[in-house]
């Protein structure tokens, strides 16, 4: 099936007890809006794993911690279905926090934030953490994760790979991915509290990271001879800028893009960019598979991994 087609001349789904995901996204191609774009992602992905030639990386901004996305991330890493991962410095330092033992909690967003602020607590929209969440982190990678590791100048990928071997909890994606040799490139990593914590350990120690270093990293990647590039995007922002502007300036370019987010086109921000706009760029491919879902990812990830899962399961992988 094409996967830009939907799977009915006529709009309609259906719905009964007991069913599963696999039932309800076949059942969502037969909608339209969100739903058909949720079936198509699925189609797209699997196309993706399907081409053995293909690179597949996940990019990741916004609240994937916080908004409880770790553990379906780390379902996706550790199912083989993910190549290489570009995320926001903020997620690598929120899954530090987790992994040091202080979560993330629901809370509302109809609450005193001056309140909050005096007792020490951080609001992210409807979920909460605790401050002693970053003072812990900076014990931790300061005195016991940091002296672990390689004390020499390094890319964004290299210590992100080399933090995650130190990192005892396997429920991290840092830990994850360093387990399953899957490489995060963290462009935006100075503009974290990890970052931060990276450049004061500096200070006094040969342990560098040179953002500009990932630029080689991904270039190295993207190089390789008779290769196609497909990009699960959640959110927006400099993961979902960056995989594509390096893909053009490589001379290659995506064949297969999935696009979930809630910002707007209208603006012209590269956040809300219709995906289909980077095939002017040259980012994608003019014959590229596209989805442009327009949802709130903590609804359509899960569900979109439950397929993916699903699919290699019947696959035998």
């Amino acid at each position: 099936m094409d996967p830009l087609k939907g799977s009915r001349n006529e709009k309609r789904m259906d719905v009964w007890a007991g069913m599963g995901v696999k039932d309800l996204l076949k059942q969502l191609g037969g909608a339209g809006y969100a739903g058909k774009r949720m079936a198509e992602a699925l189609e797209i992905y699997k196309s993706m794993l399907d081409d053995k030639k293909c690179i597949k990386f996940v990019a990741g901004a916004g609240v994937l911690v916080a908004g409880g996305m770790k553990g379906v991330l780390v379902r996706l890493i550790n199912s083989g279905a993910v190549d290489a991962l570009v995320l926001t410095g903020a997620i690598c330092t929120h899954d530090l926090i987790e992994a040091f033992g202080v979560k993330h909690y629901q809370g509302t967003s109809f609450v005193d934030d001056v309140e909050l602020n005096k007792e020490h607590i951080f609001r992210m929209y409807d979920v909460f953490l605790k401050r002693e969440g970053f003072s812990l982190m900076e014990e931790e990678v300061q005195n016991n994760l940091f002296p672990k590791m390689p004390q020499k100048e390094m890319s964004p990928r290299e210590f992100l790979k080399e933090l995650g071997k130190v990192v005892g909890d396997k429920g991290s994606i840092l830990r994850a991915c360093a387990d399953k040799g899957v490489d995060i490139y963290c462009p935006s990593l100075t503009d974290s509290m990890l970052g931060f914590q990276a450049w004061m350990y500096g200070q006094d120690h040969p342990l560098k990271v040179n953002p500009q270093l990932d630029i080689k990293d991904f270039q190295d990647l993207v190089w390789e001879e008779g290769r196609t590039y497909g990009m699960l995007i959640l959110g927006g922002g400099v993961p979902k800028h960056f995989i594509p502007g390096m893909m053009q300036a490589s001379g290659n370019s995506l064949k297969y893009v999935i696009q979930i987010t809630m910002d707007r086109p209208e603006h012209g921000g590269v956040s809300g960019m219709q995906i289909r706009e980077a095939k002017s760029w040259g980012k994608v491919s003019p014959e590229g598979l596209v989805c442009d879902m327009r949802c709130d990812y903590t609804l359509a990830f899960p569900i979109l991994v439950a397929g993916i899962l699903d699919y290699l399961k019947e696959k035998g992988q």
